[in-house]
C-alpha cells in the first residue's frame, strides 16, 4: 500500500513539473544568430561508395570542438580503421591556439589534422602507416570531409598507394663478391 501511494504521489509530482514547463515559451532568434550559434552536441557521419571500395567517417563535436572521430575504410579485402577520441591514451590531441576549430592529432605513426566548421568536419591524414592501422604496406595520405545532413563523403588521395602488396622500394641488391 505504501509503495502504491509513492508511485501515485510521484507521477502526480512529474505531471505537475512537465505542466508547469509547458507553457515556457522560447523567444524565436532572427536568422543570423541562429546561423552562427554553436550546438552543444553535433553528429557527423558519412559513407562514400561500394562496398568493395569504400569510406566512412563518424565525427562528434561537442561545441565546436572535435571530440572523437572514427575513420573505416574498404578495398577489396583490404580494410584499414582508425578511431580517436580525445584523452584515450593512444593518440595526443593538440589544439590549435590561434584559430578555433583546428586539432591536430598524433596517431601511432604520422597524424591526422581535424578541421571543424559550422555544419562540416574534414579530416587530413598525414604520413599514417598503412601496416600498423590497416595491415598493409604504404602511407595514408589523403582528405575526408563529412557535412551535416549530407551522406555522401569527399574524399581525396586515400586509395592512392593503398593496391600494393609489397613494399614500395626494392630491397637492396647483395653485393658482389
Amino acid at each position: 500500500m505504501r509503495i502504491q501511494t509513492f508511485a501515485a504521489m510521484l507521477l502526480i509530482l512529474s505531471a505537475a513539473a512537465y505542466a508547469a514547463e509547458a507553457p515556457k515559451k522560447k523567444s524565436a532568434m532572427p536568422a543570423s544568430t541562429t546561423a552562427k550559434k554553436v550546438l552543444p552536441l553535433e553528429k557527423f557521419t558519412c559513407r562514400t561508395g561500394p562496398n568493395d571500395e569504400q569510406v566512412r567517417l563518424i565525427v562528434q563535436a561537442v561545441k565546436g570542438r572535435v571530440m572523437e572521430f572514427a575513420f573505416y575504410s574498404r578495398l577489396g579485402t583490404r580494410v584499414c580503421s582508425i578511431h580517436s577520441r580525445r584523452g584515450d591514451g593512444a593518440t595526443q590531441w593538440e589544439d590549435a591556439t590561434d584559430t578555433t576549430g583546428k586539432a591536430l592529432v598524433k596517431l601511432y605513426t604520422g597524424h591526422a589534422l581535424v578541421e571543424y566548421t559550422a555544419g562540416q568536419v574534414k579530416v587530413t591524414f598525414s604520413d599514417v602507416d598503412r601496416m600498423h592501422y590497416c595491415g598493409m604496406y604504404g602511407d595514408l595520405n589523403g582528405v575526408v570531409e563529412v557535412v551535416q545532413k549530407k551522406p555522401e563523403c569527399g574524399m581525396q588521395g586515400l586509395f592512392e598507394g593503398a593496391g600494393s602488396s609489397a613494399p614500395t622500394t626494392a630491397p637492396p641488391a647483395p653485393a658482389p663478391g
